[in-house]
């Protein structure tokens, strides 16, 4: 499942990019998500709540840090998650890139998902608009955090 979403944040980049590469601290912006280890530099784990519908799944999750490129401004991560109390699991690819607008920070996201359990069972039509809202929630955190 690919999902491409983008927003933007009242402030300049040079103040945006830094709070985007700090992975622990903006692992807070995103709802109901929780850094628990810094394996190292580039490998944290997490835990992170899901709300699909009427399912609510929690999982164990390993965020790898494939790419951090200053020049760009472009992150890569590799997300590998298990369902806390279940059979299901994610694994994605996200690429972020931020760009200076007008004083104001445009951040792109683009997912490329694959998501196995009772959420793909159950929730599977609905996956996209809870990305979105979440997408917007984590913006809206991202803004006040920056």
């Amino acid at each position: 499942m690919i999902i491409d979403d983008a927003f933007d944040v009242a402030a300049p980049l040079d103040r945006v990019w830094p709070v985007l590469k700090d992975i622990p601290k903006v692992a807070g912006c995103i709802p109901r998500a929780e850094i628990t280890e810094v394996v190292d530099d580039r490998t944290y784990r997490a835990k992170v709540g899901v709300k699909v519908g009427p399912v609510e799944v929690g999982y164990r999750a390993t965020i790898e840090v494939l790419a951090m490129d200053d020049a760009t401004h472009t992150a890569s991560f590799k997300v590998r998650g298990d369902e806390q109390r279940g059979r299901g699991g994610i694994a994605a690819t996200v690429v972020t890139t931020a760009s200076e607008r007008d004083g104001t920070t445009h951040v792109t996201l683009h997912t490329d998902a694959s998501i196995s359990g009772i959420v793909a069972t159950v929730g599977g039509r609905l996956i996209e608009g809870v990305a979105q809202k979440t997408v917007a929630t984590f913006a809206a955190n991202l803004s006040k955090l920056v």
